[in-house]
């Protein structure tokens, strides 16, 4: 026997699928024959690992195989390995996910630690003094790095997932779909990044926005008549502690004749669409483009749940790239486009803002618009600018939220924008600024 932890037809099935539609995992395994030359056994039983319910290891197996048992031993055996199992058990491209990660670190750290040398001798003469309980160390380690990090990803992805589902979407990617796309996030550190950081955000935006809803209690707009005892009016109230009252105040309950309050609901009138502008100079990259790419991502959730487009403008010295989404209908591989652009030239601000108004201006639905303007850069505008786009924005009700990140506010952008947020840190918490001015 081969394989160290036992496994049956549907097994085998489920990781064959992925290793075929997995070019990242077939390369990775590649690379790795010069360090392990039964690599791809160990890759087999460590998806068997995240994927079974029950995991349990075979009693016989073939002598030179009895290492990866080690590995797996040090790797399973803590609580770590048990929370990422959570998420990866019995689903194929979780596990796969999880099986590459895994893989990934594992080999990292035995090169940092200089053992490759000393694990093809072991291979390949047998024991070597203590070496099978280094290996345990070193994958127990690994798993410790990397639970986390499985999380966020496997999270991220799923987030990417359900962008575009509505409610009572039943509409799912094929398993070697969702693969192939893993594999492109997994391939691209700064995607990955992205990805993880959207998980988290996707989720602070819902919670943003029930807080808002949960909190909001409308306006007093006139009164009517009918049953609903939050909005009762004071008068009616007394009628409950009337002994006699009471019975006439049950009566008008069940006709629906009582008075309550009509409450105008400020969050039923239809927002317009969100503009976003983020800035893709070459002060941006690194932490800034991929907290700035996860925030705008974000906002999908929030368009979403308030029925609101989006419109995506990604600048530098001039436009590079835009995009109209539609939050209820966007794919994971435009996401995934969007996260995996950057152009690094200097900054400007009148262009991607003209390009604004010009999307305004041709679009009806685009009234009452939202232009969201992320930035790190300083780029003055002329007086001239600032007046006709003072102008087009009173004309078409256009609010703008400029969002300086780790630096300070221009003050011709200041005097044009109708709120201002500074991000000192790329924390998540920091997102909750832009969900609050734009929700």
């Amino acid at each position: 026997m081969k394989n160290v932890i036992k496994h049956d037809a549907y097994d085998k099935k489920a990781f064959e699928r992925f290793l075929k539609n997995s070019k990242y995992l077939q390369k990775l395994l590649s690379y790795y024959s010069q360090f392990h030359p039964i690599h791809e056994k160990l890759a087999e039983d460590t998806f068997y690992a995240f994927f079974k319910y029950v995991v349990e290891f075979n009693e016989h197996v073939e002598e030179k195989f009895k290492i990866n048992k080690a590995i797996l031993e040090g790797a399973i055996k803590n609580i770590e390995y048990e929370k990422s199992k959570l998420l990866t058990e019995l689903d194929e491209v979780n596990a796969g996910t999880a099986t590459i990660m895994f893989c990934e670190k594992f080999f990292e750290n035995l090169k940092l630690k200089k053992l490759n040398k000393e694990l093809k001798k072991f291979i390949s003469e047998g024991k070597v003094e203590g070496f099978e309980e280094k290996l345990k160390d070193i994958a127990k380690n690994t798993m410790k790095d990397i639970s986390e990090e499985i999380s966020e990803v496997i999270q991220g992805f799923n987030a990417a997932e359900n962008f575009g589902k509505g409610e009572g979407d039943k509409k799912l990617l094929s398993p070697e779909d969702r693969i192939k796309l893993v594999d492109k996030i997994l391939q691209n550190k700064k995607i990955r990044e992205i990805v993880k950081k959207l998980g988290k955000l996707r989720l602070l935006a819902i919670n943003e926005y029930k807080s808002k809803i949960k909190h909001y209690s409308g306006e007093i707009y006139s009164t009517k008549i009918g049953r609903d005892l939050k909005h009762l009016l004071p008068k009616e109230v007394v009628n409950l502690s009337d002994e006699i009252l009471y019975y006439d105040f049950l009566r008008k309950f069940v006709d629906k004749k009582l008075l309550i309050y009509d409450i105008q609901n400020k969050l039923e009138k239809q927002k317009g669409p969100i503009v976003v502008l983020l800035d893709h100079s070459g002060s941006m990259y690194g932490d800034r483009e991929i907290w700035g790419k996860a925030v705008a991502l974000s906002l999908i959730e929030i368009a979403k749940r308030e029925n609101r487009d989006i419109y995506y403008i990604a600048f530098d010295d001039g436009v590079r790239f835009e995009k109209k989404i539609n939050p209820k209908n966007i794919t994971i591989d435009e996401i995934i486009e969007i996260a995996s652009l950057y152009f690094g030239g200097g900054t400007n601000f009148i262009e991607p803002l003209n390009r604004a108004i010009e999307i305004i201006n041709e679009n009806e639905g685009f009234k009452n618009a939202d232009i969201l303007l992320i930035t790190d850069g300083y780029a003055e505008v002329n007086d001239v600018f600032l007046k006709e786009f003072d102008k087009l924005k009173n004309e078409h009700n256009v609010k703008l939220i400029s969002v300086f990140v780790e630096v300070f506010p221009t003050e011709t952008l200041k005097m044009i924008s109708d709120e201002v947020i500074k991000v000192y840190d790329l924390v998540d918490e920091e997102a909750r600024k832009i969900y609050r001015a734009v929700s």
